[in-house]
Protein backbone atom coordinates (compact mmCIF):
# COMPACT_ATOMS: atom_id res chain seq x y z
CA UNK A 1 0.00 0.00 0.00
CA UNK A 2 1.39 3.24 -1.06
CA UNK A 3 1.90 6.04 1.47
CA UNK A 4 -0.91 8.57 1.86
CA UNK A 5 -0.34 12.68 1.22
CA UNK A 6 -2.01 14.62 4.25
CA UNK A 7 -5.30 15.27 3.43
CA UNK A 8 -5.40 19.18 4.56
CA UNK A 9 -1.98 18.81 2.81
CA UNK A 10 -3.23 18.14 -0.75
CA UNK A 11 -6.26 20.46 -0.13
CA UNK A 12 -3.80 23.06 0.02
CA UNK A 13 -1.49 22.22 -2.41
CA UNK A 14 -4.53 21.68 -5.23
CA UNK A 15 -4.98 25.54 -4.61
CA UNK A 16 -1.27 26.54 -5.67
CA UNK A 17 0.30 27.79 -8.92
CA UNK A 18 1.67 24.65 -11.35
CA UNK A 19 5.03 24.44 -11.15
CA UNK A 20 7.05 26.16 -14.16
CA UNK A 21 8.61 23.84 -16.77
CA UNK A 22 11.00 24.35 -19.36
CA UNK A 23 14.28 23.10 -21.44
CA UNK A 24 15.24 27.19 -21.34
CA UNK A 25 17.27 27.59 -18.74
CA UNK A 26 16.99 31.63 -19.18
CA UNK A 27 13.52 32.15 -18.96
CA UNK A 28 11.81 29.66 -16.62
CA UNK A 29 14.42 30.72 -13.50
CA UNK A 30 12.59 34.64 -13.99
CA UNK A 31 9.29 32.79 -13.89
CA UNK A 32 9.97 30.59 -10.91
CA UNK A 33 11.02 32.82 -8.98
CA UNK A 34 8.01 35.34 -9.79
CA UNK A 35 6.33 31.99 -8.46
CA UNK A 36 7.92 31.33 -5.08
CA UNK A 37 7.35 35.32 -4.59
CA UNK A 38 3.80 34.83 -4.81
CA UNK A 39 3.73 32.03 -2.18
CA UNK A 40 3.67 34.79 0.64
CA UNK A 41 2.10 33.71 4.50
CA UNK A 42 0.91 35.34 7.16
CA UNK A 43 3.92 35.31 9.72
CA UNK A 44 4.13 32.47 12.55
CA UNK A 45 6.56 33.91 14.57
CA UNK A 46 8.06 37.92 15.63
CA UNK A 47 11.49 37.40 17.32
CA UNK A 48 12.31 40.68 19.03
CA UNK A 49 14.51 42.46 15.89
CA UNK A 50 14.63 41.38 12.00
CA UNK A 51 17.75 43.26 10.65
CA UNK A 52 18.00 43.63 6.84
CA UNK A 53 21.73 44.01 5.96
CA UNK A 54 24.58 42.50 3.83
CA UNK A 55 28.54 41.40 4.50
CA UNK A 56 31.28 40.54 2.26
CA UNK A 57 31.19 38.30 -0.22
CA UNK A 58 33.85 36.21 -1.63
CA UNK A 59 36.76 37.73 -2.91
CA UNK A 60 36.22 39.56 -6.17
CA UNK A 61 31.95 38.93 -5.83
CA UNK A 62 29.52 41.84 -4.42
CA UNK A 63 28.39 41.67 -1.23
CA UNK A 64 25.83 39.29 0.07
CA UNK A 65 22.13 40.30 1.58
CA UNK A 66 21.66 38.27 4.79
CA UNK A 67 18.58 38.84 7.54
CA UNK A 68 19.00 38.30 11.24
CA UNK A 69 16.79 37.02 13.53
CA UNK A 70 16.97 38.25 16.93
CA UNK A 71 15.16 36.05 19.75
CA UNK A 72 13.85 38.36 22.85
CA UNK A 73 16.88 38.26 25.34
CA UNK A 74 19.44 39.47 27.17
CA UNK A 75 21.84 37.43 27.28
CA UNK A 76 24.35 35.69 24.04
CA UNK A 77 22.53 33.53 21.81
CA UNK A 78 23.91 30.98 20.08
CA UNK A 79 23.86 31.49 16.06
CA UNK A 80 22.38 29.58 13.25
CA UNK A 81 23.46 30.21 9.53
CA UNK A 82 20.28 29.61 7.13
CA UNK A 83 20.49 28.84 3.62
CA UNK A 84 17.08 28.47 2.25
CA UNK A 85 15.93 25.82 -0.58
CA UNK A 86 15.14 26.29 -4.03
CA UNK A 87 17.39 24.00 -6.40
CA UNK A 88 20.09 26.87 -5.95
CA UNK A 89 17.72 28.87 -8.64
CA UNK A 90 14.83 30.01 -6.56
CA UNK A 91 13.93 30.95 -3.23
CA UNK A 92 15.27 33.89 -1.30
CA UNK A 93 15.11 35.31 2.66
CA UNK A 94 11.49 36.36 2.04
CA UNK A 95 10.23 33.13 0.43
CA UNK A 96 11.50 31.34 3.87
CA UNK A 97 11.06 34.06 6.54
CA UNK A 98 8.80 31.96 8.16
CA UNK A 99 10.89 29.09 8.61
CA UNK A 100 13.77 31.26 9.69
CA UNK A 101 11.32 33.15 12.20
CA UNK A 102 10.22 29.75 14.26
CA UNK A 103 13.63 28.90 13.89
CA UNK A 104 14.87 32.39 16.13
CA UNK A 105 11.96 31.55 18.50
CA UNK A 106 11.47 27.73 18.64
CA UNK A 107 15.21 27.25 19.03
CA UNK A 108 16.15 30.16 21.03
CA UNK A 109 18.84 31.27 18.45
CA UNK A 110 19.98 34.41 16.65
CA UNK A 111 19.34 33.29 13.02
CA UNK A 112 21.43 34.77 10.07
CA UNK A 113 19.36 34.00 6.53
CA UNK A 114 21.78 34.42 2.98
CA UNK A 115 19.92 35.67 0.00
CA UNK A 116 22.95 33.75 -1.88
CA UNK A 117 23.45 33.87 -5.58
CA UNK A 118 21.60 31.78 -7.84
CA UNK A 119 21.65 30.05 -11.19
CA UNK A 120 22.03 29.98 -13.97
CA UNK A 121 22.97 33.64 -13.95
CA UNK A 122 25.92 32.46 -11.07
CA UNK A 123 26.48 28.64 -11.38
CA UNK A 124 28.63 26.64 -8.99
CA UNK A 125 31.00 27.48 -7.13
CA UNK A 126 29.38 30.89 -6.30
CA UNK A 127 26.68 29.40 -3.78
CA UNK A 128 28.78 27.49 -2.02
CA UNK A 129 31.21 30.27 -1.92
CA UNK A 130 28.91 32.87 -0.82
CA UNK A 131 27.82 30.48 1.77
CA UNK A 132 31.47 29.42 3.18
CA UNK A 133 31.68 33.38 3.32
CA UNK A 134 28.97 34.05 5.18
CA UNK A 135 29.67 31.37 7.54
CA UNK A 136 33.59 32.80 7.91
CA UNK A 137 31.61 36.31 8.85
CA UNK A 138 29.15 34.75 11.16
CA UNK A 139 32.41 32.88 13.05
CA UNK A 140 34.15 36.38 12.77
CA UNK A 141 31.35 38.65 14.10
CA UNK A 142 29.59 36.32 16.53
CA UNK A 143 30.27 39.33 19.20
CA UNK A 144 28.48 42.06 17.07
CA UNK A 145 25.66 39.87 16.72
CA UNK A 146 24.78 39.05 20.47
CA UNK A 147 26.18 35.43 20.00
CA UNK A 148 28.28 32.90 20.80
CA UNK A 149 31.27 32.02 18.50
CA UNK A 150 31.85 28.68 19.96
CA UNK A 151 28.53 28.04 19.27
CA UNK A 152 27.56 28.65 15.70
CA UNK A 153 25.35 25.62 13.83
CA UNK A 154 24.05 25.88 10.19
CA UNK A 155 20.91 25.26 8.86
CA UNK A 156 19.20 24.35 5.59
CA UNK A 157 16.36 23.20 3.59
CA UNK A 158 16.44 21.21 0.00
CA UNK A 159 19.78 22.73 -1.35
CA UNK A 160 20.29 24.48 1.01
CA UNK A 161 20.48 21.24 3.36
CA UNK A 162 23.31 20.78 1.01
CA UNK A 163 24.88 23.76 1.36
CA UNK A 164 25.06 23.74 4.94
CA UNK A 165 25.99 19.95 5.18
CA UNK A 166 28.74 21.17 2.25
CA UNK A 167 30.23 24.26 5.20
CA UNK A 168 31.07 20.74 7.64
CA UNK A 169 33.50 19.45 4.71
CA UNK A 170 34.90 22.38 3.64
CA UNK A 171 35.53 23.75 7.48
CA UNK A 172 37.66 20.38 7.80
CA UNK A 173 39.51 20.71 4.48
CA UNK A 174 40.69 24.60 5.01
CA UNK A 175 41.20 24.59 8.86
CA UNK A 176 38.17 26.84 9.80
CA UNK A 177 36.09 26.48 13.04
CA UNK A 178 33.71 23.43 12.69
CA UNK A 179 29.63 23.91 12.90
CA UNK A 180 28.79 23.23 15.93
CA UNK A 181 25.80 21.11 14.80
CA UNK A 182 24.05 20.83 11.34
CA UNK A 183 20.28 20.85 10.80
CA UNK A 184 19.18 19.30 7.29
CA UNK A 185 15.54 19.85 6.48
CA UNK A 186 15.03 17.40 3.60
CA UNK A 187 18.29 17.75 2.42
CA UNK A 188 20.01 16.96 -1.16
CA UNK A 189 23.02 14.92 -0.07
CA UNK A 190 23.93 13.89 -3.46
CA UNK A 191 23.57 10.10 -2.60
CA UNK A 192 21.71 8.95 -5.38
CA UNK A 193 18.81 6.96 -6.13
CA UNK A 194 20.28 3.96 -4.76
CA UNK A 195 20.88 5.09 -0.75
CA UNK A 196 17.01 3.98 -0.12
CA UNK A 197 13.93 2.79 -1.99
CA UNK A 198 12.05 5.84 -3.51
CA UNK A 199 7.92 6.47 -2.12
CA UNK A 200 5.88 5.12 -4.64
CA UNK A 201 4.14 8.78 -4.64
CA UNK A 202 7.30 10.11 -5.01
CA UNK A 203 6.51 12.70 -7.52
CA UNK A 204 4.82 15.11 -4.73
CA UNK A 205 6.47 18.03 -4.62
CA UNK A 206 9.36 17.62 -7.12
CA UNK A 207 9.30 15.96 -10.06
CA UNK A 208 12.06 13.77 -11.59
CA UNK A 209 12.24 16.42 -15.02
CA UNK A 210 12.14 19.15 -12.28
CA UNK A 211 15.37 17.38 -10.68
CA UNK A 212 17.26 17.84 -13.26
CA UNK A 213 16.17 20.76 -14.48
CA UNK A 214 17.74 22.33 -11.37
CA UNK A 215 20.84 20.12 -11.29
CA UNK A 216 21.66 21.52 -14.95
CA UNK A 217 20.84 25.22 -13.98
CA UNK A 218 23.62 24.75 -10.92
CA UNK A 219 26.06 22.55 -12.31
CA UNK A 220 25.96 22.72 -16.08
CA UNK A 221 26.82 20.36 -17.80
CA UNK A 222 29.56 19.30 -15.36
CA UNK A 223 29.57 15.27 -14.68
CA UNK A 224 29.10 14.71 -10.71
CA UNK A 225 32.21 12.98 -11.05
CA UNK A 226 34.49 16.19 -11.81
CA UNK A 227 32.70 18.05 -8.89
CA UNK A 228 34.20 18.39 -4.97
CA UNK A 229 33.53 16.03 -3.04
CA UNK A 230 31.35 18.96 -0.62
CA UNK A 231 28.59 18.87 -3.44
CA UNK A 232 27.95 15.29 -2.99
CA UNK A 233 28.43 15.07 0.85
CA UNK A 234 27.00 11.03 1.10
CA UNK A 235 29.56 9.75 -0.88
CA UNK A 236 32.50 11.50 0.95
CA UNK A 237 34.33 8.61 2.41
CA UNK A 238 35.66 9.91 6.25
CA UNK A 239 32.77 11.76 7.45
CA UNK A 240 34.33 11.46 11.49
CA UNK A 241 35.03 15.51 11.50
CA UNK A 242 31.33 16.57 10.72
CA UNK A 243 29.28 18.13 13.24
CA UNK A 244 26.52 16.13 15.12
CA UNK A 245 23.40 16.61 13.18
CA UNK A 246 19.67 16.07 13.05
CA UNK A 247 17.81 15.34 9.25
CA UNK A 248 14.32 15.43 8.82
CA UNK A 249 12.41 14.09 5.87
CA UNK A 250 9.39 13.92 4.01
CA UNK A 251 7.75 10.68 3.36
CA UNK A 252 6.69 11.21 -0.29
CA UNK A 253 9.52 13.04 -1.13
CA UNK A 254 12.01 11.59 -3.78
CA UNK A 255 14.88 12.87 -1.99
CA UNK A 256 13.72 11.18 1.06
CA UNK A 257 16.06 8.59 1.05
CA UNK A 258 19.35 10.93 1.09
CA UNK A 259 18.72 12.18 4.34
CA UNK A 260 18.18 9.02 5.68
CA UNK A 261 21.42 7.90 3.85
CA UNK A 262 23.79 10.71 4.84
CA UNK A 263 22.32 10.55 8.23
CA UNK A 264 23.57 6.47 8.30
CA UNK A 265 26.44 7.48 6.59
CA UNK A 266 27.53 9.61 9.48
CA UNK A 267 26.74 7.13 12.01
CA UNK A 268 28.67 4.75 10.83
CA UNK A 269 31.63 7.26 10.87
CA UNK A 270 31.10 7.74 14.46
CA UNK A 271 28.74 11.12 14.28
CA UNK A 272 26.13 11.65 16.14
CA UNK A 273 23.16 12.21 13.68
CA UNK A 274 19.12 11.80 14.39
CA UNK A 275 17.03 10.92 11.11
CA UNK A 276 13.35 11.70 11.44
CA UNK A 277 10.92 11.33 8.70
CA UNK A 278 7.57 12.99 8.68
CA UNK A 279 4.45 11.03 7.66
CA UNK A 280 2.09 12.37 5.01
CA UNK A 281 4.42 14.93 3.90
CA UNK A 282 6.13 16.25 0.86
CA UNK A 283 9.71 18.44 -0.16
CA UNK A 284 9.38 21.79 1.01
CA UNK A 285 6.20 20.62 3.57
CA UNK A 286 7.97 23.57 6.24
CA UNK A 287 6.83 26.51 3.66
CA UNK A 288 3.19 25.31 4.43
CA UNK A 289 3.72 25.32 7.72
CA UNK A 290 1.04 28.49 7.72
CA UNK A 291 -1.85 26.36 6.24
CA UNK A 292 -1.54 23.05 7.13
CA UNK A 293 -1.14 21.83 10.68
CA UNK A 294 0.26 18.77 10.17
CA UNK A 295 3.17 19.95 8.44
CA UNK A 296 3.82 22.77 11.61
CA UNK A 297 3.67 19.61 13.69
CA UNK A 298 6.20 17.59 11.72
CA UNK A 299 8.25 20.58 11.53
CA UNK A 300 8.49 21.01 15.50
CA UNK A 301 11.17 18.06 16.19
CA UNK A 302 13.68 19.87 13.77
CA UNK A 303 13.46 23.00 16.16
CA UNK A 304 13.56 20.77 19.55
CA UNK A 305 16.66 18.98 18.04
CA UNK A 306 18.40 22.52 17.46
CA UNK A 307 17.77 24.09 21.03
CA UNK A 308 18.19 20.67 23.14
CA UNK A 309 22.16 20.91 20.89
CA UNK A 310 22.67 24.20 22.24
CA UNK A 311 21.53 23.45 25.64
CA UNK A 312 23.37 20.72 25.44
CA UNK A 313 26.86 22.31 26.03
Amino acid sequence: MSAQIDPVLADFLSTQPAPVFDDNLDLPAERKREREAGLAAPRLAEPETVTDRSVPGPTGAPDIPVRVYRPATAEATPLTLYLHGGGFVVGSVDTHDNITRLLAEQAGTTVVSVDYRLAPEHRYPAAVEDALAAYRWVVDNAATLGGDPHRVAVAGDSAGGLLAAALGHLAVERGLPVPFFQLLLYPSTGAGASSADQPADGDYGMSQVERDWYQRAFFGDASPADLPAHTRPARVRDLSGQPPAFILTAELDPIRGEGEYYAQRLRDCGVAAEWQDSPGMVHSFLRYMHAVPAARQAAQPAFDALRRAFRAE
